[in-house]
């Protein structure tokens, strides 16, 4: 049996973190080690994981902050296993995880695996991605190339992620990007030609919009823009546009930054290729209040299903 390596980044988050080690020595596949990245002086977490009596455990202290991408990269390095896997510390995986995708894995020219999430927020539970990533379109379409009014259905979180950790060498998570876990995957799929599966299961619970204190962070739109042109090279027309429209758009909206609108607008007919369905979503981001634009999201096209369910 191969040994996979558990990497999850945490700060000052102590009951969650536990939470996610659970889940981790619950797995139905036990050879494996959980390495808990610190990121940054906190004795309240470090004292908590002291609390837990599991030789799969290992515990590293970052002197200082190296943002969640960072952490990862130095559990990364200190990882043995043949396999690696990233969970964040306020999700959490279902027994099977790990098992199912070593073995979807193991009848697939797959290099990286990915699942199915149960995501939860404060107001709903729905599945994401309902339409699981087959690559009969490229990755960055997938992810980024709106085509619905209500909302984008396509998701791959980095708590999902599992793949040999020779590969990670290759492409490590960037610590200077707002957006780590699309630009670790994309690079690997656009840059190296690496298969992207995804096992189409619900394998993750992943806990969504809980106003709480965060390692990772998303910079601000302006970020988000300087993200997507620094590997627009990478991305197509499609993907652009709708990045630029959507993802930006939205958080520009959110933050009423007027001057930003008609930049996006320019930039995604100059350098994109919008459809109906990138335009009117961003119109609305400008002309609706944030707590409606919520509500509709929770609303429209997302099923309320158990977490050992599968996409119909």
């Amino acid at each position: 049996m191969a040994l996979v390596s558990v990497v999850i980044p945490t700060i000052r988050r102590p009951k969650l973190v536990l939470r996610a080690l659970s889940s981790v020595f619950r797995q139905t596949y036990q050879k494996l080690e959980a390495i808990v990245v610190v990121d940054g002086p906190d004795e309240e977490t470090i004292a908590a994981l002291g609390s837990i009596d599991d030789p799969r455990l290992r515990v590293i202290v970052n002197p200082r902050s190296l943002t969640a991408a960072g952490a990862r990269n130095v559990g990364a390095d200190h990882a043995i296993g043949e396999w690696l896997a990233f969970l964040d510390d306020d999700d959490e995986w279902l027994p099977g995880k790990i098992e199912t995708q070593l073995a979807f894995a193991s009848r697939r020219d797959a290099i990286l695996v990915s699942c199915l999430s149960r995501v939860v927020t404060p107001t709903a539970s729905f599945t994401r991605p309902l339409v699981a990533y087959d690559n009969s379109v490229p990755l960055d379409e997938y992810l980024f190339d709106r085509r619905s009014l209500f909302g984008s259905t396509n998701f791959i979180q980095t708590s999902s992620y599992l793949m040999p950790r020779s590969l990670f060498d290759k492409v490590r998570f960037n610590v200077n990007s707002p957006h780590d876990d699309w630009d670790f995957i994309l690079r690997l799929s656009k840059q190296l030609g690496v298969r992207i599966e995804m096992a189409p299961e619900i394998l993750v619970i992943l806990y969504s919009e809980e106003q709480r204190p965060s390692l990772s962070t998303n910079g601000s739109w302006r970020d988000s823009l300087v993200w997507i042109d620094g590997i627009r090279s990478l991305v197509t027309r499609r993907a652009y546009s709708g990045f630029c429209l959507c993802v930006v758009g939205s958080r520009a909206a959110k933050a009423r930054t007027y001057s930003a609108f008609f930049l996006l607008i320019y930039r995604a007919f100059r350098f994109g290729s919008p459809r109906i369905s990138h335009i009117l979503p961003f119109i609305g981001y400008w002309l609706s209040p944030e707590p409606l634009l919520r509500r509709l999201r929770d609303r429209k096209s997302f099923s309320i299903a158990p977490a050992s369910s599968r996409i119909p």
